[in-house]
């Protein structure tokens, strides 16, 4: 991993300096600034707190313009893999992060601190939904220029159960603000902080702007065109917030827009690209070869986990059939070129078009008559697709995939194996009904057949793949045999790329598309069958395990949302999922990966030996290479646990040593990663999809182990909460969101209304409803495991059978009060 840039700087060029008089000078001229706090907004010096919509300034494709991505002519100065830098990676967006709390920076004069009380209270910090210039949804709005703020639409709520709460941040140099309920996708909000935030010093004094801020917001004298821009930009702002009334030009100190990403819009494309195929040679089936009956009993003694199994379980699997199938989905991930981990930095999602920003400037700039396209290109496939918004006439260099670009190059077609069974008993006369069964990260589709026994006496059949790089989805470069590339067998980090987040965020978006496909897929699965089988493709259900469960509501969402495209509308019903369990899931992955007992040291790890640039980053690399070996020896067999023990023994040394300063240093740095790393990731992230599972009224259950009295921690790999750190982050809020009941006792509907819950358990651990095995790092009981993954399984079963009508809770030991 490359040193982190952040916090990020902005480069000159967007306050235009060079040529003539500079913002610079002009504030040379000014008045001494009175010796009280100000907010630090300086972008002709780099200094700007983020997010901040000024860093859209000299977009070519409407992604954020991260310094170090274009030269002075607004040309790429990055390759693909260029982008593996966690901070450059924000140049591949189209917005900020719908969740992620935000600093805004402080100038605070030796003295002079600031009253924590007064940022905490009401009215300190405001924030408003806006909307910007070019909307073509509002009239007197259509001919402004998209960087200028056009109207309120409406004011946040602040406080605890509101949507925001803002504080102090410890050292008294930033202000903090946190949200507490999501912010909408592909919305503008401006950001304000007024002059109820005061200091300590004489009752009081009011925070004030920075000398650059308070230029900028009126009519001074400003020279370049850049300079010009920029103080329409700031004026548009506090104009629009004050002819709403809401708030009085004298409250305000400071102001900033951020537009969040709109995280629905490509595999919103992709459903639509699949159903396009409906009826044709390229829809994905799943086709399965003509085969020997074996039984699942006999597929856990290929495995070699029959031993390990009670009697009674092996017999009973011995009644569940298993046949293999395989279907062709389309990847959008390309290939790496080597089988060097670096390989994988520049394989994320490429869009096959030019982007619409860059077509409408091209037209524009042509006087309305684009190029003729060159041969061998897909232009005519990107104007059809696109409405002639997109086109491919080689005007987009990166093409990164985004709201003004939807369509994402298909790179090539696997092969993937398909896991299924089904019961030896005779098929209901609408066949049997199907269950999807998604896997963990570093575990693999045969693990989920531990839960087929309770699905199969409730008469289900399932249906399993492997997520990319997973089982038998790794991948082998120089075809030895031998994979290079394999989170279930080689690393975690092969999927959950931290050495690229652009990857990271993609192979989380190919897992949802893997599953859209699969579903459309089973359509076809009985007259592509060479086996007599019987599955009612109209009745298929969900089930989620861990990574599963992360990537599910994104996939539910899109799976159940209408299709608008009227020429595709036949296609809508193959695409349904109806109820669905998930397991040890989460939102906020990149604070729950942070927070995470078992996955955040190797996060942390990774994250200060590539932050180069730090003191102490230098002697933990030392420590890693000397001193590590003789500490944490005996887990060199994993290199997640050595990683775990060498950072955890690391910290623990500089806490005795009482080098609070290198502490801190790396909890900088890891918050650094930990808002960049989310902000990438959020078009994959669940929070963003839980909305949309509650408006399609998907039925939905959720297990939960929060931990009980004494020694029961609860779930060490996703934790229910990453409070303080994101108070959206973990299980809970993403429960909540999706807008589950808290079940504690059965539940059976009497209306025929099927019920929407989550069950916290107070025994178990993050694997539990896969295996009654004894987890020691949760603690709790062996009993207890074994009794919660009776119970989970059960509720599972039952739930879905009965179309979330009915949730038994039958042995309340093991459950949270």
């Amino acid at each position: 991993m490359k040193k982190l840039l952040l916090p990020l700087a902005v480069s000159a060029a967007l306050a235009g300096c060079g040529g003539g008089e500079t913002l610079e000078d002009v504030k040379q001229d000014t008045k001494p600034v009175t010796p009280v706090a100000s907010v630090k907004f300086d972008p002709s010096n780099g200094v700007i707190s983020v997010p901040n919509d000024i860093l859209f300034s000299g977009t070519q494709d409407g992604t954020l313009n991260i310094p170090g991505e274009l030269d002075g002519d607004s040309k790429p100065l990055l390759s693909r893999a260029g982008y593996a830098d966690p901070s450059l990676a924000l140049g591949g967006l189209d917005g900020w992060s719908t969740q992620m709390p935000y600093q805004i920076g402080l100038n605070t004069p030796t003295g002079v601190t600031i009253d924590a009380a007064t940022v905490a209270a009401p009215g300190a910090v405001r924030i408003f939904e806006v909307v910007m210039g070019d909307d073509a949804q509002t009239e007197a709005c259509q001919n402004l220029s998209p960087a200028l703020a056009c109207r309120v639409v409406s004011e946040l709520t602040f406080g605890p159960t509101g949507d925001f709460v803002s504080q102090l941040s410890e050292d008294g140099q930033n202000i903090n603000v946190i949200p507490v309920k999501p912010f909408k996708s592909n919305t503008t909000y401006i950001t304000v902080l007024t002059s109820n935030i005061k200091d300590t010093i004489d009752g009081g004094r009011s925070l004030t702007p920075s000398s650059t801020y308070t230029l900028l917001r009126q009519e001074a004298p400003l020279v370049t065109d850049a300079q010009k821009s920029l103080q329409a930009v700031i004026r548009s702002y506090e104009q629009a917030l004050v002819s709403s009334e809401s708030i009085g030009a004298d409250e305000i100190v400071y102001t900033a827009a951020m537009t969040t990403q709109a995280t629905g819009p490509v595999v919103g494309t992709i459903k639509q690209l699949l159903a396009s195929t409906f009826g044709t040679a390229k829809q994905p089936v799943v086709a399965v070869p003509d085969q020997d009956f074996m039984s699942v009993a006999d597929k856990f003694t290929d495995l070699g986990l029959a031993a390990a199994l009670p009697p009674e379980l092996l017999q009973a699997a011995g009644g569940i059939r298993y046949l293999t199938g395989n279907i062709q989905l389309p990847q959008y991930l390309s290939l790496p070129k080597n089988g060097e981990d670096a390989a994988l930095a520049d394989t994320y999602w490429q869009a096959l078009c030019d982007n619409g920003v860059a077509v409408a400037a091209a037209k524009a700039q042509a006087g309305g008559q684009l190029p003729e396209p060159e041969a061998g290109t897909v232009d005519a496939q990107c104007n059809a697709l696109s409405g002639g918004q997109l086109r491919d006439l080689g005007i987009d260099a990166q093409k990164f995939v985004s709201k003004y670009n939807v369509i994402p190059k298909e790179q090539w077609i696997a092969n993937v194996p398909v896991q299924i069974t089904f019961p030896l008993s005779e098929a209901p006369e609408t066949g049997y009904p199907v269950v999807i069964m998604q896997h963990g990260i570093t575990s693999k589709k045969e693990d989920m057949l531990s839960l087929t026994l309770a699905l199969s006496q409730a008469g289900f059949a399932t249906v399993a793949i492997d997520h990319p790089m997973h089982g038998e989805r790794g991948i082998d470069v120089d075809g030895d045999g031998v994979d290079e590339f394999n989170a279930t067998t080689k690393s975690v980090l092969h999927y959950m790329n931290l050495q690229s987040l652009l990857v990271a965020r993609d192979n989380l978006r190919q897992s949802t598309a893997d599953l859209l496909a699969l579903r459309f897929g089973l359509n076809a699965i009985n007259a592509f069958s060479q086996v007599p089988l019987n599955f009612n493709t109209n009745d298929v259900s969900f089930v989620g395990q861990s990574l599963g469960s992360v990537v599910a509501p994104s996939f539910i969402a899109h799976a159940n949302l209408p299709i608008e495209n009227e020429l595709l509308k036949a296609a809508e019903p193959l695409f349904k999922v109806g109820p669905a369990a998930l397991s040890s899931g989460g939102a906020g992955i990149a604070n729950f990966l942070v927070e995470s007992a078992s996955f955040g040291p190797v996060v942390k790890t990774a994250v200060v030996q590539g932050a180069s640039d730090l003191a102490v980053s230098k002697k933990f690399v030392s420590y890693l290479q000397e001193g590590a070996v003789a500490d944490c020896g005996t887990f060199a067999g994993s290199a997640s646990a050595f990683a775990a023990c060498a950072y955890n023994t690391f910290v623990a040394n500089l806490e005795a040593e009482g080098d609070l300063a290198s502490i801190a240093a790396i909890n900088g740095t890891v918050d650094q990663f930990a808002y960049a790393s989310q902000t990438v990731l959020d078009t994959a992230d669940p929070l963003n999809y839980a909305p949309l599972v509650r408006a399609v009224n998907t039925p939905m259950y959720m297990s939960v182990v929060v931990g009980g009295e004494g020694e029961n921690k609860g779930d060490q790999v996703i934790p229910a909460s990453t409070l303080p750190r994101n108070p959206l982050g973990g299980s809970t809020p993403l429960a909540a969101l999706m807008g589950l009941e808290t079940a504690t006792e059965s539940k059976q509907s009497t209306d025929g209304t099927a019920g929407r819950y989550v069950v916290n358990f107070s025994q178990g651990h993050h694997s539990s409803m896969l295996t009654p095995s004894f987890d020691a790092r949760t603690g709790g009981t062996a009993q207890g495991h074994a009794q919660a993954t009776a119970e989970m399984q059960r509720q599972v079963a039952t739930y879905l059978a009965s179309k979330g009508l009915i949730l038994p809770i039958t042995d309340t030991t093991v459950i949270a009060k």
